[in-house]
């Protein structure tokens, strides 16, 4: 009899097995935060044991950031072009929230990032590497007027307020809900005056 390593999936594709911890794993810690969600209420979500997840993902912490990485991936929007800077950063913010609509955990794990995720330490992977942020920082960086709020404390604020009004919006609602209207362009609006540029 051939001996297994233990946690090892025994059938299926690993791959497919890779995908429904994470997907379960989204889903805990979108509810519950790094600090409120349990390996051992993931792997049961997934139907693994606790073994399996961390043979595919090795802790928590790296669990997590998988999902992070997850959440933000994809094509994130180019700068449109626009003939000045309040049209290109309004543009910048609509195409963002275009980008969280269409990831629904996103704004609640971003926000439960911010309040409570994993406390950095020596050797411990970086941040949440957003892209969301990097073309943010990028436009503003562009476009700020003089006297407006320093570009990186406009970023965490505009993104901030940008998850809020996302998870707000989205409460209850299904993808295509009119409701992001109104709280897109007020999105957008601060991050106008934020920047100096209304």
């Amino acid at each position: 009899m051939k001996k297994r390593n233990v946690g090892r999936p025994r059938d299926g594709d690993p791959a497919e097995t890779r995908r429904d911890i994470l997907r379960a794993a989204e889903e805990s810690f979108a509810a519950a935060g790094f600090v409120g969600a349990t390996t051992r209420q993931v792997a049961a979500r997934a139907g693994v044991n606790v073994a399996t997840l961390h043979y595919h993902f090795g802790n928590k912490e790296r669990l997590y950031r998988a999902v992070l990485a997850a959440a933000v991936a994809g094509e994130v929007p180019d700068s449109p072009e626009a003939s000045s800077p309040a049209e290109r950063l309004a543009g910048v913010v609509e195409a963002l929230w275009n980008f969280g609509w269409k990831r629904p955990a996103l704004p609640r794990l971003s926000l439960l990032h911010r309040l409570a995720g994993p406390t950095r330490t020596e050797g411990s992977p970086e941040p949440l590497d957003d892209p969301r942020a990097k073309l943010l920082a990028k436009t503003i960086a562009a476009v700020s007027a003089k006297g407006a709020l320093p570009p990186d404390d406009a970023v965490r604020l505009v993104l901030v307020l940008m998850d809020g009004a996302l998870f707000a919006a989205r409460n209850g609602h299904g993808p295509d809900a009119a409701v992001q209207d109104g709280p897109r362009r007020a999105v957008v609006a601060a991050a106008l005056r934020v920047t100096g540029l209304a």
